[in-house]
């Protein structure tokens, strides 16, 4: 990679982890890159994230003065397009969307797994030949299904080795790379304080965190200093709408697109 403010567009994708009610790994890395497309959807699993590349690169040429980041998601999650529209409920297991008796009838992890490392697979190959400079990074571990025993009916040491170089090209995770592995939670109410009753996304200072162990090479004071100007704030919200208020704001005055 080059230096950070050599390049002219930033183009990222991922799920929430990518684009949230507050900034990530994504808007911290914008600071230093003029233009930026943020194709990070809340919910989003590995086909949304595929696809969404393939898009974006047909939309906006990818050229050899763009850098281009993947972060991939968790791989249970069923991703649909329905009435001109994106569906990404998140975790098959826990979502609200798709029928649960689809669920039982046809949820697999194997089959998650299969699925998603194939996709990144060859998503990786399409980047490759592509100008643009490119990383992929991961969310958790790509096995991690967050769910009860009671689904985890499926074997899958042997598709991880099958694998092995295919999870190769993907940085280490968030999840173990900053919080060893356990997710992180901050005290925030969902929406309208009902809900949750914590967060378990990155902060700014943990995207932050992670940038600088995997991108040491591309970190500036200045994407430092806005790290810690919205971690205050970040940590100051008690509730998602708190944080949501003034992202927008900030989304709104620099003409994000």
């Amino acid at each position: 990679m080059r230096k950070i403010n050599e390049y002219k567009r930033l183009f990222t994708f991922g799920c929430s982890l990518t684009n949230y009610y507050w900034p990530t790994w994504a808007d911290i890395l914008s600071q230093e890159i003029p233009e930026y497309y943020n194709y990070g959807r809340t919910g989003a699993g590995n086909l949304f994230i595929s696809s969404a590349i393939v898009e974006a690169n047909i939309k906006h040429n990818f050229t050899e003065d763009d850098l281009v980041l993947v972060m991939w998601s968790s791989v249970s999650r069923e991703d649909r397009y329905k009435n001109q529209r994106w569906e990404t409920p998140g975790n098959i297991y826990t979502q609200g969307v798709i029928d649960m008796e689809f669920v039982y009838k046809w949820a697999d992890t194997r089959f998650y797994l299969i699925r998603d490392l194939s996709l990144i697979e060859t998503t990786s190959h399409f980047l490759k030949n592509l100008p643009c400079d490119t990383a992929m990074m991961a969310m958790c571990k790509f096995d991690e299904v967050s769910i009860s025993d009671s689904y985890k009916e499926s074997q899958t040491d042997d598709v991880l080795e099958f694998f092995k170089d295919t999870k190769d090209k993907v940085l280490p995770n968030v999840v173990d790379t900053v919080y060893n592995g356990v997710w992180p939670q901050t005290p925030i109410r969902g929406r309208n304080g009902q809900g949750q009753t914590a967060d378990y996304h990155p902060t700014p200072m943990g995207h932050y965190t992670y940038l600088k162990k995997v991108f040491p090479e591309l970190i500036t004071d200045k994407m430092e200093n806005f790290a810690k100007q919205y971690e205050t704030m970040v940590l100051n919200c008690k509730t998602l709408d708190d944080c949501d208020a003034f992202w927008k704001e900030h989304v709104l005055h620099c003409g994000r697109l």
